[in-house]
């Protein structure tokens, strides 16, 4: 195989991962077939299987379906992310109805244990509602949505993406700083177009 050829199978590889039902990317590659450079020849060695490690349990990750509406809520209230200013059903239903937002879901035998929103607004990408359960902490499924939710925005043409974090949140900070995410000169402005939930 030449080098074309391995750059359109790599390509095709990065663009089946935006798709729904797609395993998480450490999934994809505990079993894929991986081609490796012998350094020692200078020569392409064989095709070699990586094998999965039993100690390691990855995600399935998914596109949202509605019988998830209960669970995924759930979940982000475990994870105190809902806001009485922000309906979480109202919130689903934007991203669902939404060509150019969607919620990625991450399951353990089909059980949801992690999510996020991830949406274009056609200038940059947008990320909401990372959540993993309190029970699968420190196991690096943060890692494998955020990496989804990036690919999903790659698959669509955003150069950029950003997210929020609320002032005081060190941990969340600290979190997305070490995937490489950085401090914005910018001050976040907000107006609200119906009746604030916030005055009542």
């Amino acid at each position: 195989m030449d080098r074309r050829e391995r750059l359109q199978v790599t390509g095709a590889l990065r663009a089946g991962r935006a798709r729904a039902d797609a395993p998480s990317a450490p999934s994809r590659l505990l079993g894929k077939l991986v081609h490796t450079c012998e350094r020692q020849t200078g020569r392409l060695a064989p095709w070699t299987r990586i094998r999965p490690d039993s100690s390691a349990m990855a995600l399935h990750i998914r596109d949202f379906r509605e019988a998830d509406r209960a669970a995924l809520i759930a979940l982000w209230e475990a994870c105190a992310l809902t806001r009485p200013w922000n309906e979480p059903n109202a919130d689903v239903d934007r991203a669902v109805a939404s060509r150019d937002a969607t919620i990625l879901v991450g399951t353990v035998d089909d059980v949801v244990v992690a999510s996020v929103m991830v949406g274009h607004d056609g200038h940059r990408g947008w990320i909401y509602y990372l959540a993993v359960s309190p029970d699968r902490k420190a196991r690096g499924h943060g890692r494998e949505m955020m990496a989804e939710a990036e690919l999903w925005l790659k698959a669509r043409g955003a150069p950029k993406v950003q997210l929020m974090v609320r002032e005081g949140n060190e941990t969340a900070a600290a979190f997305y700083t070490a995937l490489g995410y950085e401090r914005q000169d910018v001050t976040v402005l907000g107006k609200w177009l119906t009746p604030s939930p916030e005055a009542e």
